[in-house]
């Protein structure tokens, strides 16, 4: 992950039409690392708004959407404070095949 030196540089480009949703940062073990705010990204991929800016986030994690209530494997691959832009692994999974298992 890298963080920006520069808050234009390589900023993602929220969508034209973002939903705004709330949702959950999880390792990649599924412990709860945070609650989060998600919106979708112009590209297809996924903003995430955290409370705390120095909240440590690894590179890679899972992210479960409480309105489409789904899980997706993401790589966290730019930060600014409490910005940060996921980059989707996979196509999302149905939380309920997680809670299955």
């Amino acid at each position: 992950m890298t963080r920006s030196n520069s808050p234009l540089e390589g900023r993602p480009v929220p969508a034209t039409r973002a939903r705004l949703r709330s949702g959950k940062l999880l390792n990649l073990d599924s412990t709860h690392l945070s609650e989060c705010t998600l919106y979708d990204l112009e590209n297809g991929d996924i903003g995430i708004v955290v409370q705390d800016p120095d909240l440590p986030v690894p590179d890679r994690v899972l992210i479960d959407d409480d309105k489409e209530l789904t899980r997706v494997f993401t790589e966290i691959r730019w930060r600014m404070g409490p910005y940060l832009f996921g980059m989707y692994l996979e196509p999302p999974v149905p939380v309920s095949k997680f809670q299955d298992t």
